[in-house]
């Protein structure tokens, strides 16, 4: 057990780093380029575990299934890549990690309608604590700036990132039911490589690999094969043995761990955002806490 939580804890690192080494990919990729590198390399390595575990053959996904695995891949892979990597060209690493966590929020909203999970008193509690951490994030602390300046088209694409991780990890929670997690995200990972191949196809930035620098490269290599290829299997595996409650509670260090890496590569932290960013934390973990705990 202690293995699985050491993965989990590994997995929130990968993802929290993505944010500031994100930034280095765009350095010398559009950003739908870079999403496309990314999961290139991501499905390359869940490629090559699924085949040494399965061998040559196809899962046997009854058709139900695959439009589940197409919708976890355009949401999961297609859309979160998509606006995430446009926001990350407009907004600090920083920023990004705490404002990202707005998807707690919307995922137990709508586990609430369509999971019919109890939202509890000290749940509502933490929600508040955590818009208004959020609120402090989004205007820097200076509320004179709210509806001005403290919200452009970087802020909008994180939520909407948010929006489509909320929607992946419902779509993860039908099909943890009944399909293999390894398969799941091998073929959620190809078909959204597939559908991120189109936009970029459509800008015609296939040459920026070539002119490349050896550190956008790199960059996205250490995103695909870790944030991408292991984390999803990792994060799947966590969720199906400690269960998703305990998964996500440590998945809300990825903040924690993305302005740690941001700082450590020269990303200025300001008080107010460290301040929002702590408000934010605190409310998610009350929103997570057991009741009685």
């Amino acid at each position: 057990m202690k293995l699985v939580y050491f993965k989990l804890v590994a997995t929130v690192f990968f993802w929290g780093s993505n944010f500031a080494i994100s930034k280095i990919a765009l350095e010398s990729f559009s950003p739908s380029m870079a999403a496309l590198s990314r999961f290139v390399f991501g499905t390359l390595f869940l490629m090559a575990a699924y085949l040494h575990a399965n061998g040559f053959k196809l899962p046997a996904f009854t058709s139900r299934q695959w439009i589940l695995v197409f919708l976890s891949a355009f949401f999961g892979v297609y859309c979160y890549n998509f606006f995430f990597f446009g926001a990350m060209g407009s907004i600090s690493a920083v920023r990004a990690s705490l404002l990202i966590t707005s998807s707690t929020i919307f995922i137990m909203l709508l586990s609430a309608i369509f999971f019919k999970e109890k939202i509890t008193g000290i749940k509502w509690i933490g929600l508040l604590i955590t818009l208004a951490g959020v609120a402090v994030v989004i205007v820097r602390g200076d509320f004179t700036k709210l509806g001005n300046d403290a919200w452009g088209m970087g802020e909008t694409f994180i939520i909407f990132t948010s929006l489509s991780w909320t929607i992946y990890t419902l779509l993860a929670k039908v099909i943890l039911k009944e399909m293999n997690a390894l398969a799941v995200s091998t073929f959620s990972a190809l078909i959204g490589t597939i559908l991120l191949v189109f936009p970029v196809l459509s800008e015609q930035h296939i040459a920026q690999i070539q002119a490349a620098s050896w550190q956008s490269l790199l960059a996205v290599a250490y995103i695909g094969s870790t944030a991408t290829a292991l984390g999803f299997v990792w994060y799947y595996e966590a969720v199906i043995k400690i269960g998703a409650t305990n998964s996500a509670v440590i998945a809300n260090l990825t903040p924690v761990f993305a302005v740690v890496v941001a700082i450590a590569l020269g990303e200025e932290l300001t008080l107010m955002t460290a301040i929002g960013g702590l408000v934010v934390l605190f409310g998610i973990w009350l929103t997570n806490r057991k009741q009685g705990a």
